[in-house]
Parts: C-alpha cells; structure tokens; sequence
C-alpha cells in the first residue's frame, strides 16, 4: 500500500480518457495521509490468506514498515484509519459541520458501493443506492417525491 503513501502514482489524470472510477487515483486517501498525525492501511486478500498493514505518521512524512501476515482465514477487506492534523487547520477539535460532512461522505459511499462500510466501528445500514435515496426522502418535505434510482452497472 505504499500507493497510499506517494503522490503521482499513476496515469489516470487524462480528463479526456473514459473513466470508471470517480476519483484521482487516492489523492483524497493521499492528502488525508499529508494532512494526518496518524494514518493507517490495512487490507486483506481472502484468496491469499494475507494481510497487509502500514502506518504513517508525522503528516505521511514517516513510514512505518509494512506488515505481511498470513492468516488462516480472512476476508477480503480494506480499512483506512487517521487521526487529522487538526493544528495544520487551526483547529481545537472536529466542530460540527466537518464531521456532519465527514459523516455524508461515508453514507455517500455506502450508497453507491457494493462492500460493507463501517463508520467509527459501526456498520453502515445503508447498503444499496435505492435505501440512500430513501435518506432524503424520508423528510417530510420530500416525501411525496417519485423514487428514481439507477441500478449498478460496470462503470459504477
């Protein structure tokens, strides 16, 4: 996962190419990493029996060694822990408003993912886009709207 922990490392920056995936190659994990007093990433490999751990600290400008286990039995799974830099921010703690947006960014991707997504240890309930529509729709002011939804497809 040193990927995680470089920036640049790949080719996906051509906005002229057609893309199947919504990001920039981790740059959001990337500056997550600058901007983190702690940043870890772990995965495992269900076919491989492995599992892969690396911590970096001190804004991604230390890092630690990577941990290779094999285990008997794991899931396939990837897990992005950090502890944000609140002083590079001029901030005391994380106010309202960042963890509100922090907490719609994790109900955004479990809406449109297929993998399970736990927020601060706990597993999101929603698990399919048509149950994140009915996040918006459950206000009363939007309750008499039509549900539209798309189903997955290769590209999303």
């Amino acid at each position: 996962m040193i990927l995680l922990g470089q920036l640049l490392t790949s080719s996906n920056y051509d906005d002229q190419d057609k893309k199947v995936t919504g990001g920039r190659n981790g740059f959001g994990a990337k500056l997550a990493n600058i901007f983190s007093t702690e940043f870890i990433v772990e995965t495992g490999d269900r076919n491989a029996r492995m599992t892969y751990k690396q911590v970096f600290t001190a804004n991604m400008s230390c890092k630690g060694e990577p941990q290779i286990e094999k285990k008997v039995r794991t899931e396939n799974f990837t897990k992005v822990s950090f502890k944000p830099d609140l002083a590079k921010f001029k901030m005391q703690n994380l106010d309202e408003d960042i963890v509100a947006l922090m907490t719609k960014r994790v109900y955004d991707i479990a809406g449109i993912t297929p993998v399970k997504v736990q927020f601060n240890g706990k597993l999101v309930s929603v698990n399919s886009f048509p149950k994140y529509v009915d996040l918006y729709l459950e206000t009363k002011e939007h309750r008499d709207l039509p549900k539209i939804t798309q189903e997955r497809s290769d590209r999303w």
